[in-house]
Protein backbone atom coordinates (compact mmCIF):
# COMPACT_ATOMS: atom_id res chain seq x y z
CA UNK A 1 0.00 0.00 0.00
CA UNK A 2 1.32 3.42 -0.98
CA UNK A 3 0.79 5.67 2.02
CA UNK A 4 2.44 8.93 1.02
CA UNK A 5 3.89 10.45 -2.15
CA UNK A 6 5.47 13.75 -3.14
CA UNK A 7 7.37 15.56 -5.88
CA UNK A 8 10.17 17.89 -4.76
CA UNK A 9 13.09 19.94 -6.04
CA UNK A 10 15.75 19.58 -3.39
CA UNK A 11 13.92 20.31 -0.15
CA UNK A 12 11.23 22.38 -1.91
CA UNK A 13 8.07 20.27 -2.08
CA UNK A 14 6.04 20.99 -5.21
CA UNK A 15 3.14 18.56 -4.63
CA UNK A 16 2.25 15.85 -2.11
CA UNK A 17 -0.58 13.59 -0.99
CA UNK A 18 -1.12 11.20 1.89
CA UNK A 19 -3.79 8.61 2.46
CA UNK A 20 -3.50 8.61 6.26
CA UNK A 21 -2.59 10.96 9.05
CA UNK A 22 0.98 11.06 10.27
CA UNK A 23 4.14 13.08 10.53
CA UNK A 24 5.21 12.26 6.99
CA UNK A 25 6.10 15.86 6.20
CA UNK A 26 8.73 16.03 8.97
CA UNK A 27 10.26 12.67 8.09
CA UNK A 28 10.37 13.26 4.35
CA UNK A 29 11.99 16.70 4.78
CA UNK A 30 14.86 15.02 6.58
CA UNK A 31 15.13 12.39 3.86
CA UNK A 32 15.12 15.05 1.14
CA UNK A 33 18.03 16.81 2.84
CA UNK A 34 20.10 13.62 2.55
CA UNK A 35 19.18 12.53 -0.97
CA UNK A 36 22.01 12.45 -3.56
CA UNK A 37 21.94 14.96 -6.41
CA UNK A 38 22.69 12.56 -9.23
CA UNK A 39 19.92 10.67 -11.01
CA UNK A 40 19.05 7.19 -9.82
CA UNK A 41 16.85 5.08 -7.58
CA UNK A 42 17.05 4.46 -3.87
CA UNK A 43 15.10 2.75 -1.10
CA UNK A 44 15.34 3.40 2.63
CA UNK A 45 13.97 1.23 5.41
CA UNK A 46 12.28 3.52 7.88
CA UNK A 47 11.19 0.88 10.39
CA UNK A 48 10.00 -2.72 10.35
CA UNK A 49 6.67 -1.72 8.78
CA UNK A 50 7.48 1.09 6.33
CA UNK A 51 10.01 1.97 3.65
CA UNK A 52 10.75 5.04 1.55
CA UNK A 53 11.41 4.73 -2.18
CA UNK A 54 12.81 7.47 -4.37
CA UNK A 55 13.51 8.16 -8.03
CA UNK A 56 15.60 11.21 -9.00
CA UNK A 57 15.27 12.46 -12.57
CA UNK A 58 15.91 15.80 -14.28
CA UNK A 59 16.61 17.59 -11.01
CA UNK A 60 13.39 16.44 -9.33
CA UNK A 61 12.83 13.84 -6.62
CA UNK A 62 9.78 11.56 -6.76
CA UNK A 63 9.35 10.00 -3.32
CA UNK A 64 6.81 7.64 -1.78
CA UNK A 65 6.30 5.80 1.48
CA UNK A 66 4.92 2.25 1.39
CA UNK A 67 4.16 -0.43 3.93
CA UNK A 68 6.15 -3.65 4.22
CA UNK A 69 3.63 -5.54 2.05
CA UNK A 70 4.48 -3.41 -0.99
CA UNK A 71 7.33 -4.77 -3.03
CA UNK A 72 10.17 -2.49 -4.03
CA UNK A 73 9.54 -3.09 -7.73
CA UNK A 74 5.89 -2.05 -7.34
CA UNK A 75 6.89 1.12 -5.47
CA UNK A 76 9.37 2.09 -8.18
CA UNK A 77 6.78 1.36 -10.87
CA UNK A 78 4.45 3.75 -9.04
CA UNK A 79 7.17 6.42 -9.00
CA UNK A 80 7.81 5.91 -12.71
CA UNK A 81 4.12 6.49 -13.35
CA UNK A 82 4.19 9.65 -11.21
CA UNK A 83 7.24 10.92 -13.09
CA UNK A 84 5.58 10.22 -16.44
CA UNK A 85 2.36 12.06 -15.49
CA UNK A 86 4.41 14.97 -14.09
CA UNK A 87 6.52 15.33 -17.23
CA UNK A 88 3.39 15.26 -19.41
CA UNK A 89 1.71 17.95 -17.31
CA UNK A 90 4.53 20.34 -16.38
CA UNK A 91 7.66 19.40 -18.37
CA UNK A 92 10.45 21.57 -16.88
CA UNK A 93 8.26 24.01 -14.94
CA UNK A 94 9.14 22.23 -11.72
CA UNK A 95 12.75 23.44 -11.96
CA UNK A 96 11.69 27.03 -11.22
CA UNK A 97 8.30 26.65 -9.49
CA UNK A 98 7.65 27.80 -5.94
CA UNK A 99 6.83 25.44 -3.09
CA UNK A 100 3.45 23.70 -3.49
CA UNK A 101 2.87 25.53 -6.77
CA UNK A 102 1.44 22.35 -8.39
CA UNK A 103 -0.11 20.83 -5.28
CA UNK A 104 -3.67 21.93 -6.00
CA UNK A 105 -3.71 20.02 -9.30
CA UNK A 106 -1.16 17.26 -9.01
CA UNK A 107 -2.25 16.09 -5.54
CA UNK A 108 -5.31 14.60 -7.20
CA UNK A 109 -3.07 12.77 -9.67
CA UNK A 110 -1.01 11.39 -6.81
CA UNK A 111 -4.16 10.23 -5.06
CA UNK A 112 -5.41 8.51 -8.20
CA UNK A 113 -2.12 6.71 -8.80
CA UNK A 114 -1.80 5.73 -5.13
CA UNK A 115 -5.27 4.17 -5.11
CA UNK A 116 -4.63 2.44 -8.42
CA UNK A 117 -1.31 0.89 -7.42
CA UNK A 118 -2.51 0.02 -3.92
CA UNK A 119 -5.50 -1.82 -5.37
CA UNK A 120 -3.29 -3.62 -7.89
CA UNK A 121 -0.86 -4.62 -5.15
CA UNK A 122 -3.70 -5.94 -3.02
CA UNK A 123 -5.20 -8.01 -5.83
CA UNK A 124 -1.82 -9.40 -6.90
CA UNK A 125 -1.28 -10.56 -3.34
CA UNK A 126 -4.14 -12.97 -3.93
CA UNK A 127 -7.12 -11.35 -2.33
CA UNK A 128 -10.33 -10.03 -3.77
CA UNK A 129 -11.37 -6.44 -3.23
CA UNK A 130 -11.77 -5.66 0.42
CA UNK A 131 -15.20 -4.93 1.74
CA UNK A 132 -16.13 -1.51 3.09
CA UNK A 133 -15.79 -2.71 6.67
CA UNK A 134 -12.33 -4.09 5.96
CA UNK A 135 -11.35 -0.79 4.42
CA UNK A 136 -12.59 1.01 7.51
CA UNK A 137 -10.60 -1.34 9.71
CA UNK A 138 -7.52 -0.78 7.57
CA UNK A 139 -8.02 2.97 7.85
CA UNK A 140 -8.30 2.69 11.64
CA UNK A 141 -5.17 0.56 11.78
CA UNK A 142 -3.33 3.07 9.63
CA UNK A 143 -4.52 5.89 11.84
CA UNK A 144 -3.33 4.10 14.98
CA UNK A 145 -0.01 3.38 13.30
CA UNK A 146 0.27 7.04 12.41
CA UNK A 147 -0.37 8.07 16.01
CA UNK A 148 2.17 5.56 17.26
CA UNK A 149 4.64 6.87 14.72
CA UNK A 150 4.06 10.41 15.94
CA UNK A 151 4.79 9.30 19.51
CA UNK A 152 7.93 7.51 18.34
CA UNK A 153 9.02 10.57 16.40
CA UNK A 154 8.59 12.77 19.48
CA UNK A 155 10.80 10.38 21.42
CA UNK A 156 13.39 10.47 18.64
CA UNK A 157 13.32 14.27 18.64
CA UNK A 158 13.82 14.33 22.41
CA UNK A 159 16.80 12.02 22.06
CA UNK A 160 18.18 14.21 19.28
CA UNK A 161 17.80 17.28 21.50
CA UNK A 162 19.74 15.53 24.28
CA UNK A 163 22.45 14.59 21.80
CA UNK A 164 22.50 18.12 20.43
CA UNK A 165 22.86 19.46 23.97
CA UNK A 166 25.80 17.13 24.47
CA UNK A 167 27.35 18.38 21.22
CA UNK A 168 26.92 21.96 22.40
CA UNK A 169 28.67 21.11 25.68
CA UNK A 170 31.53 19.54 23.74
CA UNK A 171 31.66 22.64 21.57
CA UNK A 172 31.88 24.86 24.64
CA UNK A 173 34.70 22.70 26.02
CA UNK A 174 36.56 23.00 22.72
CA UNK A 175 36.07 26.77 22.73
CA UNK A 176 37.31 26.97 26.32
CA UNK A 177 40.42 25.01 25.44
CA UNK A 178 40.95 27.23 22.43
CA UNK A 179 40.59 30.38 24.52
CA UNK A 180 43.00 28.97 27.12
CA UNK A 181 45.52 28.28 24.40
CA UNK A 182 45.07 31.79 23.02
CA UNK A 183 45.53 33.28 26.50
CA UNK A 184 48.75 31.30 26.94
CA UNK A 185 50.02 32.47 23.57
CA UNK A 186 49.08 36.06 24.43
CA UNK A 187 50.94 35.81 27.74
CA UNK A 188 54.05 34.49 25.99
CA UNK A 189 53.83 37.22 23.38
CA UNK A 190 53.40 39.87 26.06
CA UNK A 191 56.44 38.58 27.96
CA UNK A 192 58.51 38.56 24.78
CA UNK A 193 57.44 42.13 23.97
CA UNK A 194 58.27 43.30 27.49
CA UNK A 195 61.73 41.76 27.25
CA UNK A 196 62.28 43.39 23.88
CA UNK A 197 61.22 46.79 25.23
CA UNK A 198 63.47 46.34 28.28
CA UNK A 199 66.47 45.51 26.08
CA UNK A 200 65.79 48.51 23.88
CA UNK A 201 65.48 50.78 26.92
CA UNK A 202 68.73 49.39 28.38
CA UNK A 203 70.59 49.92 25.10
CA UNK A 204 69.23 53.47 24.87
CA UNK A 205 70.36 54.25 28.44
CA UNK A 206 73.82 52.83 27.76
CA UNK A 207 74.06 54.85 24.60
CA UNK A 208 73.02 58.05 26.41
CA UNK A 209 75.51 57.41 29.23
CA UNK A 210 78.30 56.78 26.72
CA UNK A 211 77.37 59.90 24.81
CA UNK A 212 77.32 61.93 28.03
CA UNK A 213 80.74 60.64 29.06
CA UNK A 214 82.07 61.41 25.61
CA UNK A 215 80.75 64.97 25.78
CA UNK A 216 82.28 65.45 29.24
CA UNK A 217 85.60 64.05 27.99
CA UNK A 218 85.63 66.38 25.00
CA UNK A 219 84.85 69.36 27.24
CA UNK A 220 87.64 68.47 29.68
CA UNK A 221 90.10 67.93 26.84
CA UNK A 222 89.20 71.26 25.31
CA UNK A 223 89.72 73.06 28.60
CA UNK A 224 92.86 71.32 29.94
CA UNK A 225 94.64 69.79 26.99
CA UNK A 226 96.45 66.46 26.93
CA UNK A 227 98.31 67.12 30.25
CA UNK A 228 95.04 67.68 32.11
CA UNK A 229 96.87 70.36 34.22
CA UNK A 230 94.01 72.71 34.39
CA UNK A 231 94.62 73.82 38.04
CA UNK A 232 98.49 73.53 38.29
CA UNK A 233 99.58 76.89 36.68
CA UNK A 234 101.63 79.16 39.08
CA UNK A 235 102.86 82.72 38.45
CA UNK A 236 106.55 82.81 37.52
CA UNK A 237 108.97 83.51 40.43
CA UNK A 238 110.76 86.87 40.23
CA UNK A 239 114.35 86.64 39.04
CA UNK A 240 117.02 88.04 41.49
CA UNK A 241 118.07 91.60 40.78
CA UNK A 242 121.85 92.10 40.25
CA UNK A 243 123.65 93.39 43.44
CA UNK A 244 126.36 95.99 43.36
CA UNK A 245 129.79 94.77 44.47
CA UNK A 246 131.17 96.65 47.57
CA UNK A 247 133.86 99.29 46.98
CA UNK A 248 137.41 98.17 47.53
CA UNK A 249 139.06 99.56 50.65
CA UNK A 250 142.61 101.08 50.50
CA UNK A 251 143.81 97.99 52.37
CA UNK A 252 142.69 95.74 49.64
CA UNK A 253 144.40 97.84 47.04
CA UNK A 254 147.68 97.80 48.82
Amino acid sequence: MIIYALVARGTCVLAEHTATAGNFALVTRRILERLPQEEGRASYSYDTSHSFHCVIRAGLAFLCMADSRTEQAAAHAFLDAVQSRWSAAYAEKGLTALAYAMNSQFAAVLKELMESFSSAAGSSAGGAAASSSDQADAANVSRVEGELEEVRQVMVENIEKVLARGEKIELLVDKTEHLTHQAFQFRRTTTRVKRGMYCKSLKLNLFLCTLLLLVIGVAVFGACGWSFSCGSHHPPSPSPSPSLSPALSPRDTA
